[in-house]
């Protein structure tokens, strides 16, 4: 069940970091890895609650 869900989730997270890529074109590459960092931890603590409900 684990893996399913990271393979599922894996797609998603390439499209955001792709789309930040696009998008912040002014930010740093330091700025731009700091919110694709601050968003995988988002994702992951909102993934860890799906499965604790």
């Amino acid at each position: 069940m684990f893996l399913i869900a990271c393979a599922s989730i894996l797609p998603v997270m390439l499209i955001v970091y792709y789309t930040i890529q696009r998008t912040a074109g002014h930010h740093s590459r330091r700025e731009t890895r700091g919110m694709i960092k601050e968003l995988v931890v988002e994702a992951m603590n909102k993934h860890d609650h799906d499965f604790d409900d």
